[in-house]
């Protein structure tokens, strides 16, 4: 079986999990509490995207993995972890702008997905030695693509209700 069969079967088993999981266990808990409450762990695990900033440490990714690539993921990733840490904070603090700086987490950290997957998948990453980077893109990539979906339903269930 080749990388790429192998990386998206891993990727669609993590989906479906965490998918069922935040879907059979999360989603209930969090649609009782106000949007600010709701959002805060939602927007909190992106905090864990400094890790992104792995593909600019020389020893970490093979050595053919394009500069401009890693330093593109590793700057874009690590903003996203600050931002989603400073919106954590204003959601926890309810902040009279939090809900506007979600949205801006939001865009920008969804855009940065969508911006590296393809650039990624092009070089065909799977082909080459990621180490922790591979467990990454398999749970953490997913976790995180599911959050953003949630906090852009939960953003627009909040324009639809002030209508």
């Amino acid at each position: 079986m080749d990388n790429f069969t192998i990386f998206n079967m891993q990727t669609v088993a993590g989906l479906l999990t965490f998918y069922f999981a935040f879907k059979w266990f999360v989603f209930p808990k969090l649609s009782k509490l106000s949007i600010y409450d709701a959002l805060v762990p939602m927007v909190l695990i992106h905090g864990l995207r400094y890790l992104g900033m792995v593909f600019m440490v020389d020893t970490q990714v093979y050595d053919e993995f394009p500069d401009d690539l890693a330093f593109t993921v590793g700057i874009w990733d690590y903003s996203t972890a600050i931002l989603a840490i400073i919106t954590a904070f204003a959601l926890k603090n309810k902040w009279k702008y939090a809900i506007s700086l979600t949205w801006i987490f939001n865009i920008f950290g969804f855009t940065d997905l969508l911006v590296a997957f393809p650039q990624v998948f092009e070089i065909e990453f799977y082909n080459y030695d990621l180490g922790t980077m591979w467990w990454a893109f398999t749970t953490i990539g997913v976790v995180n693509m599911i959050s953003h979906i949630y906090i852009f339903s939960r953003l627009i269930k909040n324009l639809k209700k002030k209508e």
